[in-house]
């Protein structure tokens, strides 16, 4: 190994060989080397005469130059920090309800505000499908009116207004039927309130037709029964399960299903929907659907601050 060092290999490997980090074998190549060769031995006094002469870094000097890179780092996670806090400070002043019935009432009621259908919400009742709330709620001063309230839930927990519709009743006691998409799949959304004791079943009432086509005098009437458990509810069904169900219970073949509205039966089985006709002049008329599009300004905002939270925290941490 000694005879086939080359001149290139042992420059190489002097300046290790000077800050004694080459192993014994190694040592006594160059060493055998350096008596052979002139130009590897001048080579190797020049290199150690250089790295002699190199002054140490003071202490004080090295203590400064870290307390710099204690600095940026401490500043890169105060910028991060911030950064992460400024995102979130942008979400949750979207995704900022709870699902406690007053809180909901009150995001409602400054939901439709700014509307010429405005309400001032009570919520009655509500349920959770898949990450969506689903709110139903009555005006507190107009007995008749009530609605529906979507609200997403957000990775904090909290939910943010989607979508509301409100509807007028022409009865003092109230089934009203709301049809809405849940996840792309539709549903039959029931929402009861204000039911009287003699009420123990409601009805969703379906136009079917005889034959094919839409020919009055071929229409009949078929209904689906439902117990009432409480004053107020808030029932959900699937519309294919539903319509499935109309059919199969019908004693003949019709065509066309169609539900339109909902009736109310007492204990016998007798309707008693028009015992809870309101006088006319006690009739709110109101129809709306309220809808907010998905916030896309607010995770390109997000991405802005997030992006210049990087440029920042990249810039203190460059040398």
């Amino acid at each position: 190994m000694k005879s086939e060092l080359k001149c290139t290999i042992v420059q190489d490997l002097l300046p290790n060989y000077i800050d004694e980090l080459t192993s014994e074998d190694t040592n006594e190549a160059i060493e055998s080397h350096l008596k052979t060769c002139g130009d590897c031995k001048e080579a190797y006094e020049q290199m150690a005469a250089d790295m002699g002469n190199m002054e140490k870094v003071p202490a004080v000097e090295l203590k400064f130059l870290k307390k710099i890179k204690r600095t940026r780092l401490m500043a890169a996670a105060l910028c991060i920090m911030a950064t992460v806090g400024l995102c979130y400070a942008l979400y949750a002043s979207e995704f900022k309800f709870t699902s406690d019935k007053s809180n909901l009432s009150a995001a409602i009621t400054e939901y439709t505000a700014p509307f010429r259908q405005s309400v001032d919400a009570y919520v009655l009742e509500t349920k959770e499908i898949d990450g969506l709330l689903i709110a139903t709620f009555k005006d507190q001063s107009r007995t008749n009116v009530n609605g529906l309230a979507f609200l997403k839930k957000g990775i904090n927990g909290r939910y943010r207004m989607v979508h509301a519709n409100i509807k007028t009743s022409d009865y003092f006691s109230v089934v009203h039927i709301f049809r809405e998409k849940i996840n792309s799949e539709p549903y039959y959304i029931i929402s009861g309130y204000n039911l009287s004791n003699e009420i123990k079943q409601y009805g969703l009432d379906y136009y079917a037709y005889k034959n094919p086509g839409y020919n009055s005098a071929d229409r009949v009437r078929q209904v689906v029964r439902f117990d009432v458990k409480n004053s107020q509810f808030l029932d959900i069904y699937s519309v294919k399960e539903l319509d499935s169900k109309v059919k199969r219970e019908s004693d003949e073949m019709l065509y066309d299903y169609n539900l339109f509205e909902a009736s109310m039966y007492n204990s016998q089985g007798i309707e008693i929907t028009d015992d809870f006709l309101m006088e006319e002049s006690k009739k709110d008329k109101m129809s709306a659907g309220i809808g907010t599009a998905e916030r896309e300004m607010l995770y390109v905002f997000m991405a802005i601050v997030a992006w210049i939270g990087y440029i920042i925290t990249k810039y203190i941490l460059t040398e």
